[in-house]
This record gives C-alpha cells, sequence and structure tokens, in this order.
C-alpha cells in the first residue's frame, strides 16, 4: 500500500531512529525540505488551509533535513519493559503505568478521572460486602461490550477508561483490542509499537460544520498480541482558537502569490527541478505575508466543562524504514508497510478542566527582523511558545527552547508541533527561546555534539554561544520551580 502520509517527525525520533543524512546536494535539500514542509501543512495540493499560519516552523521542523528523514515514518515510543506491558490491566490504572514512559510524562494518576460506564457505577454503588464491591469494581473485569466508552468495529474494540485535561490538552488512556494478533507492521525492528490514529474532534463550546481529520501520534505499549495500550494527547489550546476568517484571508493571499508567479497548484505539484523551484519560490513568498494574517485568529474561551466528540476512522501502523532502503531516485515508487484498522468509533466524553496549575507568561514583542513571542505557557507536563511575526518577517523558521543548563528540550513526541516541550526531568527556572532559520539551523546548528551538557562545556563553546550568533530572535524567561 502507497503510503498517504507523512508523519510529524521530530528530529529526535530520527537521531535515535536513523542516525543518518541523505546524501542531496545543497539546492534540492532546501527545495525538498521547503517542499515537504508545505505538504505537511496541508497548503498545497488544494486542501484547506491549516489551524495555523506558522505550521512550517512547528511540523515542518521536525522534518529534519532531506528525504531519508522524510521517509523515516516510524515513532519510537518509550514503553519497552515487557515486564511492565504484562502486569498492565485492560483499563482503570493505565495512567499509573504508563505516565512515567510517555514523552509528556508525569504524575496523571493522582489527578486523573476514570470513565465509568453508567452500569457499572451503579453496580458499585448498589454493591454490598467485599468481595461484591471488589468484583463490580475492577474493570479488567467487565464486559468489552458496546457503551460510552467502549466502542467495537469490525474486528477492534476501542476503549477509553481514563481522563485528565487542562486548558493546554486532554490526556486519555486508551486500549485497542483484537481478536486476531497484531500484525508486525504495527512494531517497528525492535518490537515497539508505531501505532497511530486518524480521528477528527468536535467540542460543545465550539462552532465546527466540518471538523478536519487529523493523525495522532500513540504512545504506549503491546499488553500482548492482541492488546495495545495508550495515551492519546488531544490539544485543547489549538481546538480554541477559530481561524475562520483566517483561512479566508490565507486562501486570498495564497491565491494572490500564484497569480504574480503566474502559475497554478499543478505547477508547483510538478515533481521537477523547475517544479521544485517554483515551490521554493512559492514557499518564500507566502512565508514573508503569512505574519499579517495573525490577526484574523480568534481565541474561544474553554470552559470548565464540555462534551469532547471523538470519530476516530482509522488505527494504523507504519513500520519505520531502514534509512539504507530508501530510493532517493523515486521517492514516490518506495512503499511504506502499513497495517490499517478501518471503521467507525464514535465517543461523546464529558471533559472537566483543570487551569489551576497553568501559568501563562504574555510577552507579545517582536524585535528588528519582525520575529517575536506572543506567550509562553507552563503545565506540569509541558511547555507550549507561541510565536509573533510581523508582516513582511519571513517565518520559514526553527524553534529551540533550551533549559537551565543550557541543554535541549525534548519536544513532546505526541504533539504535532515543534512550539510544544516536555518539562518533567528538566530545570526550567529558567528557559531560553530561540527563533532560527529553518534551513540553516538543520544544515549547520543541529547536532548532538551541541544539544547536551552544556553545563560543563566551557564559555564560548556552549551551544547557547552558537544560537546567539544566528538566532532571527532570543529570549530568556524565568519560572517559579
Amino acid at each position: 500500500m502507497k503510503n498517504t502520509h507523512l508523519k510529524n517527525i521530530n528530529e529526535n525520533d530520527l537521531q535515535e531512529s536513523l542516525r543518518l543524512d541523505a546524501e542531496i546536494p545543497a539546492v534540492v535539500h532546501d527545495r525538498i525540505n521547503k517542499a515537504y514542509r508545505v505538504i505537511e501543512s496541508r497548503k498545497i495540493m488544494q486542501k484547506p488551509a491549516p489551524a495555523d499560519p506558522f505550521r512550517w516552523m512547528k511540523t515542518g521542523g521536525k522534518i529534519a533535513g532531506g528525504l531519508a528523514a522524510v521517509m523515516a515514518l516510524g515513532f519510537i515510543v518509550c514503553v519497552s519493559d515487557p515486564v511492565m506491558a504484562r502486569d498492565l490491566p485492560l483499563v482503570g490504572s493505565l495512567f499509573e503505568k504508563l505516565q512515567d514512559n510517555v514523552s509528556f510524562f508525569g504524575n496523571f494518576a493522582d489527578n486523573a478521572s476514570v470513565l465509568e460506564e453508567p452500569e457499572a457505577a451503579a453496580n458499585k454503588e448498589a454493591a454490598t460486602g467485599e468481595a461484591a464491591s471488589e468484583d463490580a469494581s475492577s474493570p479488567e473485569k467487565a464486559p468489552q461490550e458496546n457503551g460510552l466508552y467502549t466502542k467495537t468495529c469490525g474486528d477492534l474494540t476501542i476503549t477509553f477508561s481514563e481522563i485528565y485535561a487542562n486548558d493546554q490538552a486532554i490526556y486519555l488512556t486508551m486500549s485497542a483490542e483484537t481478536s486476531d494478533a497484531f500484525p508486525e507492521t504495527m512494531m517497528d525492528q525492535n518490537g515497539k509499537p508505531v501505532v497511530s490514529l486518524l480521528a477528527s474532534t468536535g467540542f460543545d463550546f465550539k462552532e465546527d460544520d466540518a471538523p478536519e481529520i487529523q493523525y495522532y501520534n500513540l504512545e504506549g505499549a503491546f499488553l500482548d498480541d492482541h492488546t495495545y495500550s495508550c495515551i492519546l494527547r488531544i490539544d485543547l489550546a489549538e481546538a480554541a482558537r477559530d481561524f475562520t476568517e483566517y483561512n479566508k484571508q490565507y486562501d486570498l493571499m495564497t491565491q494572490e502569490v500564484l497569480d504574480e508567479m503566474g502559475v497554478s497548484m499543478d505547477d508547483l505539484n510538478d515533481e521537477t527541478e523547475e517544479g521544485y523551484a517554483l515551490l521554493s519560490e512559492f514557499v518564500d513568498k507566502v512565508s514573508a505575508r503569512g505574519g499579517a494574517l495573525q490577526s484574523y485568529i480568534k481565541t474561544i474561551d474553554i470552559p470548565d466543562s464540555f462534551r469532547l466528540s471523538l470519530h476516530i476512522t482509522e488505527l494504523r501502523g507504519d513500520k519505520p524504514i531502514d534509512g539504507t532502503a530508501v530510493n532517493t531516485d523515486d521517492p514516490a515508487s518506495f512503499e511504506i508497510p502499513q497495517y490499517i484498522f478501518e471503521g467507525n468509533w464514535d465517543f461523546e466524553i464529558p471533559v472537566t478542566v483543570d487551569a489551576s496549575r497553568t501559568v501563562t507568561l504574555d510577552i507579545n514583542e517582536t524585535n528588528e527582523n519582525g520575529v517575536g513571542l506572543k506567550s509562553v505557557t507552563k503545565t506540569p507536563y509541558e511547555l507550549t511558545v507561541q510565536e509573533l511575526y510581523n508582516e513582511g518577517a519571513d517565518s520559514d523558521c526553527f524553534l529551540v527552547a533550551l533549559d537551565a543548563q543550557g541543554n535541549r528540550l525534548p519536544y513532546n513526541d505526541s504533539s504535532g508541533d515543534t512550539n510544544n516541550f516536555a518539562i518533567q526531568d528538566r530545570d526550567i527556572s529558567t528557559v531560553d527561546i530561540y527563533i532560527l532559520d529553518y534551513v540553516q539551523y538543520m544544515d549547520e546548528l543541529k547536532g548532538e555534539e551541541n544539544y547536551n551538557n552544556n553545563e560543563s562545556k566551557p564559555e564560548g563553546e556552549k551551544w547557547s554561544d552558537l544560537l546567539d550568533k544566528h538566532a532571527k530572535y532570543h529570549k530568556t524567561l524565568h519560572f517559579d520551580k
């Protein structure tokens, strides 16, 4: 089956899974990166405008240089301990077992709520005696029948069991069960899950006539050959942004650029040297004008409680490809091993928002380059950066954050954006935010030797010194521990 989607891949995943770079001439390297950043953001091929005007910096930034990176579609999760996987219950306490083994790790279990079927809750309330109470409250003993939080379609049963939400994200524990064993294409070469979800979401506080179908990277473990459990992260802050007017203005602006260039979308999709050159020019022009559209993005107030509608259409596995097998001469013909469960699994899930532990620093500044920050938000699990561009500023950039020791903060693997960082094991009393030119970052500034152990490097040789020299924007922030 042909690959029909380029997953969001952050650079750290690629460093760990591939340890290689494609040998592509610099000019082609630049054009391919720009092309795929635009394709990733769904701004090409006459698809709807994205939910973020600067997705090149975020999503595209995760495609780490060259065609080999694009082909590395695997996503390596952290849960690999077979003993832990064997001991996981089906539902009811997955946060406790999984929360320390995902990229956005932290204590969810003490703050989460259990999603109980009404009948199970009534049985537990009515149960008398220790034995009866224990049997009624054991979710792993509950029959796997269709209910509010368990749905079966074809050979796949999906169950949601726990939930925690703040004003940045919704976190749900999920299990997927099959009567037949999961195929090997759901695992990488080391037997670790490479599972993603195709779904659309709806929120009762937001009108949306045509919810966008999205891919979600899942982080979890196979309990056995028939059961996969994970934590699904849904970006709530992004859902609370209204892009209706922005999309209209974006379409007008991109058509204006096409008219000025005298080309069509078909010309940009032409996979030739001339096509790449046109696409590169198109991206440059759109990047320079995108900042002027930010004012059209509106923020919707998130209520304390609401209902989440979740419509799942696919659970899929995309086995990573050994980089040596990539055919750089004919990438379109390269097939990615896939397995897809297709169906319709529909859920209505009540959400209660805990905003008590969220801290937002409103910055709202740009520098002489027209580049800056709108805000930085910290929760117990993540740090989210919202950049800001003036009209005419080039938004084809890459975002980097350093902790108090000067080491790079890791990206959240479940997020499709490179503006979302995991923070649990880091000192973020001081955080440095850098906005960098995308191509320069990929070609000159990245590298494991630069990322880590900066606390022991002499002055003048730290990664921050290199970033300071080349950054289009830099800001130092301070948070209470």
